[in-house]
């Protein structure tokens, strides 16, 4: 489901053909030919599942090893030197593990800060034909955040991994908890839509 880009090593580790269980690390193979594909030391895998109806769940959990990671969805057409959440074409949530650990969900260059504990596995539930972009935890299925937008083009899943590597968890189907939770309030529960700097 994902694709192979040069900087990026991309591999399935299960035989089964769904759910399956692939990983993202970062190994440089040939960093000067391939630079400008990617923005400073963060790479950039986009997958080439593309989204442009239905809902679709997957799960990212990052290795021990991953100081910074990016994970969510954005537009096909996603620069070369555009970084998720800073562009108005994705969406995303960031986590930052080099000194402190930070968690923010991102969109256009705004961030808002999550007061919570960082769960060990990140479920990705997108609503395209709704215009919701969920993250939980997927252990509990807590919401952590949701983006309410209205897709003008489809969207493919979306990772920045800066040093270390992401275990992708694909051909999942949405959990039960996490249907209930959309149908009652409409995803929004426990999320604030608003992002810093953004206008309400």
């Amino acid at each position: 489901m994902w694709p192979n880009f040069a900087v990026c090593s991309l591999f399935c580790r299960s035989g089964t053909p769904s759910p399956k269980r692939t990983s993202v690390s970062c190994r440089p193979t040939s960093a000067r030919s391939n630079r400008d594909r990617f923005t400073g030391e963060s790479y950039t895998v986009l997958g080439d599942a593309v989204i442009e109806s239905g809902q679709h769940y997957w799960e990212v959990k990052s290795q021990k090893d991953c100081k910074s990671y990016s994970i969510g969805v954005s537009y096909r057409n996603l620069g070369k030197f555009d970084q998720l959440g800073k562009t108005v074409t994705s969406w995303c949530v960031h986590i930052n593990n080099w000194l402190q650990t930070s968690f923010a969900a991102k969109h256009n260059n705004k961030a808002k800060f999550m007061d919570t504990q960082v769960p060990d596995k990140i479920g990705v539930y997108c609503d395209y034909d709704g215009g919701h972009i969920s993250f939980y935890n997927a252990d509990t299925k807590q919401l952590l955040h949701t983006f309410k937008t209205k897709f003008a083009q489809p969207v493919i899943p979306a990772f920045m991994v800066w040093c270390g590597g992401l275990n992708l968890y694909t051909g999942l189907q949405v959990p039960s908890a996490i249907k209930s939770f959309q149908k009652g309030d409409g995803g929004l529960g426990g999320s604030e839509n608003s992002l810093i700097g953004l206008a309400q």
